[in-house]
């Protein structure tokens, strides 16, 4: 089975852990030119120190907790490129016990894991439909069936539990998949969310449920992925042929998978996204 050709590829969340083998793997492929975005650039470069990119790239300084930063991204890509290919949002957050907000006064796991794709892929639309088969990437997660949504409070400011923001905000990643894609669809744009497993990765003692922490070390050894294995998926919708057309599934071992829970609630998907709309301050045409 053939492979796309990809020339340009837009990805958060790839200085460390699963991620930072997604883009590895990414780069055996000839001919890419990518845009990372991140936080620090020191780390970034420390890290291609280490294991060189073969490919062109570019960093682009994006903090996603600002509001104003993304949108300072997405100018700098549009002065980079016209067009662009792939959009990865892998970037994830998980605090403390704590409730924080981001400089927007946005609760901070759902600032980054919601507010700053739903932003980020809004302003960078206009390239991916220059691209001839452009494809978005949300990366979800198998914690979104522990999700325990509030249509009151969406960012549990009234009993916030950060477990439970984290549940919530992969939720929130399938609905808005899902909306995406209808929204996109006959644009030739496709939109697609994954779950990477349990992968062993400085948030893997995080991410697991409270009933597992205390077998952290077992689940280590025994049943955690390498981060290679987790990026697999990732790398499967970003290259392969075979999912040209699909749009608005959630994928786990390169598989379609049916989700569960409310996630095809429309109602719910409607107001998460004016929610989004609201907080980001930017609305789709």
């Amino acid at each position: 089975m053939g492979e796309m050709t990809m020339k340009r590829i837009v990805m958060t969340g790839v200085t460390s852990g699963f991620g930072q083998q997604w883009l590895y793997q990414l780069d055996k492929q000839q001919d890419i030119e990518f845009f990372v975005l991140a936080r620090n650039k020191s780390k970034f470069e420390a890290m291609l120190k280490l294991k060189p990119l073969s490919n062109q790239i570019h960093f682009i300084e994006c903090d996603l907790l600002s509001i104003s930063s993304i949108h300072a991204a997405a100018d700098q890509i549009q002065q980079l490129t016209d067009s662009i290919d792939v959009l990865v949002n892998n970037a994830g957050w998980w605090g403390s016990n704590t409730f924080d907000t981001s400089s927007d006064g946005i609760e901070s796991t759902f600032a980054v894991n919601q507010v700053a794709p739903f932003l980020l892929t809004g302003r960078l639309l206009p390239l991916l439909s220059k691209s001839k088969q452009g494809r978005i990437i949300n990366t979800a997660s198998f914690r979104y069936e522990d999700a325990k949504i509030d249509r009151n409070d969406l960012q549990l400011k009234e009993n916030f539990n950060g477990e439970q923001a984290y549940c919530n905000s992969k939720f929130y990643s399938v609905l808005f998949t899902q909306s995406l894609a209808e929204k996109l669809a006959g644009t030739g744009i496709t939109v697609n969310c994954f779950d990477p497993g349990i992968v062993d990765t400085p948030m893997l003692k995080k991410a697991l449920p409270v009933w597992l922490s205390p077998f952290y070390s077992l689940v280590r050894r025994f049943v955690a992925r390498t981060p290679d294995k987790g990026a697999e998926t990732g790398v499967y919708l970003c290259e392969s042929d075979s999912v040209s057309t699909s749009t608005g599934s959630y994928y786990k071992d390169k598989s379609i998978q049916k989700t569960k829970g409310s996630t095809r609630d429309t109602s719910l998907a409607n107001m998460l996204w004016k929610n989004s709309t609201d907080l980001s301050g930017f609305e789709y045409s």
